[in-house]
């Protein structure tokens, strides 16, 4: 009987320490990993701030870290929680946030020091989209997007994610960031705060690392997300938070107006990939001009190289074909936003119009001509996945 009793003891204690683990369990750590060692360095000050503000509103079991690389300084970890800051560790070497092995570093240490349920991961710095970087350039922009005279000039400065400027100016190619992504536990988004990162080549890469995308196909402001409503929305246990981040930003306003957004859903990228490649051979090879498309009028972003994917499908599929890829479309897209004007410290855009038909959320290469970009374009995985490679592009 006494035997019994211990038993039934044993067993009680056991169950409560189950439940006191799962109280004590993490259910998301996000990373902000502020590639900040260039002209951003004094923007991060004032998003910490606002960090600090959303971080407010989470609690014991939700966790914010950044990875902090500012110019001049030893990049740090801080933990922000309630409103308040604590540096966690600060690295003895200085690091280049620009390169991928940094970026898995940064991560496995994060993920070491706080095991979750899920995790997501802040891109905050620079990016121009999917290009593929080979040499560093010694051109440097002004904020997150580059201050040129205007948004169609080829020749401006070209990069992919993370630009650092300690040693030589250099940039993290998409590639790179997804081999040392997938060493990890898979992410449940990546946000990326940065320009035009929401393009279909950069979320084809990412594809196998993160369920969704959550980013910007065009220019963003210097002053980036509004931290202490978007910190909350990436925390939110509604299955919809990927949207409440999109509104989250969506609703700051500079000069009237605001910024296109949309969530890429990665597992539909596959189908995508088969559903482009489809639509594309039914009308590319009819082009004249070398297959090179006219693109006077299209939507585009950032550059003439980087146009929004749906209405150039539009332009050209006909109406059957446009409607079977735009479904497809739809599923790899389930969300997003779309202004008429939208923020960008350099530009006025005035060569197109954009309406809810148009808008796609989501940029795309079209070359029109041959330049180094296309031959780079070949470095991506979708060059293939989506038949550019049978299109002699």
């Amino acid at each position: 009987m006494r035997s019994i009793l211990i038993t039934i003891l044993c067993l009680l204690l056991l169950s409560a320490c189950k439940k006191d683990d799962k109280k004590d369990t993490i259910e998301r750590t996000i990373l902000v990993y502020m590639a900040a060692d260039n002209d951003l360095t004094t923007y991060t000050t004032p998003d910490i701030r606002e960090m600090m503000t959303g971080s407010q509103l989470l609690n014991k079991r939700q966790k914010l870290v950044l990875f902090v690389d500012k110019r001049g300084q030893k990049p740090y970890l801080l933990e922000v929680a309630r409103g308040d800051t604590t540096r966690l560790m600060t690295f003895k070497d200085e690091l280049k946030s620009s390169d991928a092995s940094t970026l898995q570093t940064v991560l496995s240490e994060v993920m070491n020091r706080y095991p979750s349920q899920s995790y997501g991961l802040v891109l905050w710095g620079h990016a121009d989209g999917w290009i593929y970087k080979e040499q560093a350039s010694q051109a440097s922009p002004s904020s997150r997007t580059d201050e040129d005279a205007s948004a169609c000039q080829p020749s401006r400065p070209q990069k992919a994610y993370g630009l650092d400027i300690n040693g030589g100016y250099t940039w993290m190619n998409i590639p790179e960031m997804a081999e040392a992504l997938s060493t990890l536990p898979p992410l449940d988004f990546i946000f990326a705060d940065c320009c035009a990162f929401q393009s279909v080549e950069t979320a084809y890469e990412l594809r196998n690392v993160t369920d969704y995308i959550i980013a910007s196909p065009a220019e963003i402001p210097g002053e980036g997300a509004p931290y202490e409503t978007v910190v909350p929305a990436m925390f939110n246990k509604d299955p919809e938070y990927c949207r409440l981040v999109v509104d989250a930003y969506f609703a700051q306003t500079l000069n009237g107006m605001r910024e296109p957004l949309s969530v890429i859903k990665t597992s539909a990228m596959e189908p995508l990939a088969v559903a482009t490649r489809q639509v594309l051979a039914s009308f590319i090879p009819q082009l004249e001009n070398s297959h090179y498309p006219d693109v006077n009028g299209l939507v585009y972003y950032f550059d003439s190289s980087l146009f929004d994917m749906n209405d150039f499908i539009l332009r050209y599929a006909d109406t059957a074909e446009y409607e079977a890829w735009r479904k497809v479309f739809d599923e790899a897209v389930p969300y997003r936003v779309y202004a008429r004007r939208w923020i960008a410290n350099h530009v006025t855009f005035s060569d197109f119009n954009i309406n809810e038909e148009r808008y796609g959320g989501v940029n795309m290469f079209v070359p029109q001509n041959i330049t180094r970009q296309n031959m780079n374009i070949s470095k991506m995985q979708w060059y293939q996945a989506a038949g550019l490679d049978a299109l002699g592009w």
